[in-house]
């Protein structure tokens, strides 16, 4: 009885990727978000978030005005990361592979830990449902990790990365690293011909990695734009217009099962956030 289970969750995950997906607003939702902000909570770790959007979503511009604002204002540490599906495979394989996502904007937290479908019908409605959510997940229970990234660039669309996970916790760590190459004023524009902010190109350490208490690991590469990346290069890039977003989430699958707009899936949750400028 237990195989035919795992059968059937393996096959509703493993179906093929979505071809199209539905553009929602959800107004009608924002009154009932309450917002958790409270000083005196303390940040268990840097939030991180992640938006499957595209270029010609007519909902889609709200979400990301809103999430830069957020990023903006301060008032808690998180970064995002704008999945941009139409013009990038390897976003869309986040988006509609990984996460299942049937409809834009969509918003997932921490690794799947909460996730939102939809938009307000302005940017400062789509900041009051995205806020609460946010604020939730800063107070979230993680494995206590440090993480340090540094990117040193060469004005030639190279990059050299150096990534440190310290374990500081007092079990053994299993988890994933991933390192996101963005644009902070990306190439892509949304469907209002404003560019998205923190557009994903690829990445540049997507790995394992396993830690003993108070051990850590550093990763380097060379991330090079001129190479191919799903099909697309980046020759073009400009130093000073990227920033590289790294998360690490434990190796602790979370089952999702399908809702109207997000299929079935496993979400992992993210313990630790690192964003830095290339020097």
């Amino acid at each position: 009885m237990k195989k035919i289970i795992l059968l059937t969750i393996v096959t509703i995950l493993f179906v093929s990727p979505f071809v199209a997906a539905t553009t929602m607003t959800t107004s009608s939702k924002i009154q009932s978000q309450k917002s958790l902000l409270n000083t005196n909570l303390e940040f268990t770790h840097t939030v991180f978030v992640e938006e499957a959007t595209t270029t010609w979503c007519p909902n889609c511009p709200s979400a990301a005005e809103a999430l830069y604002a957020l990023y903006n204002n301060s008032e808690y540490p998180f970064y995002f990361v704008a999945f941009v599906s139409d013009v990038n495979s390897i976003s869309q394989d986040r988006n509609w592979g990984h996460y299942r996502a049937k409809a834009i904007p969509t918003i997932f937290i921490d690794g799947g830990f909460s996730h939102y479908v939809g938009s307000g019908s302005t940017p400062l409605q789509t900041e009051q449902i995205y806020r609460p959510l946010i604020e939730e997940a800063r107070t979230r229970t993680v494995h206590p990790l440090e993480l340090e990234t540094s990117v040193v660039g060469h004005e030639d669309a190279t990059l050299d990365l150096t990534v440190t996970v310290k374990n500081i916790g007092s079990k053994p760590y299993l988890g994933y690293v991933r390192s996101y190459v963005t644009e902070i004023i990306s190439r892509w524009n949304n469907q209002q011909k404003d560019p998205y902010h923190f557009g994903f190109l690829d990445y540049a350490i997507d790995s394992m990695v396993f830690l003993a208490p108070q051990n850590s690991r550093t990763f380097t590469m060379t991330w090079d734009g001129s190479a191919n990346h799903g099909s697309l290069t980046y020759p073009d890039i400009v130093d000073d217009n990227i920033m590289v977003i790294t998360a690490v989430a434990r190796w602790m699958p979370h089952l999702v099962l399908k809702e109207e707009y997000v299929g079935t899936h496993f979400a992992y949750y993210v313990d630790q956030t690192d964003g830095v400028f290339v020097e």
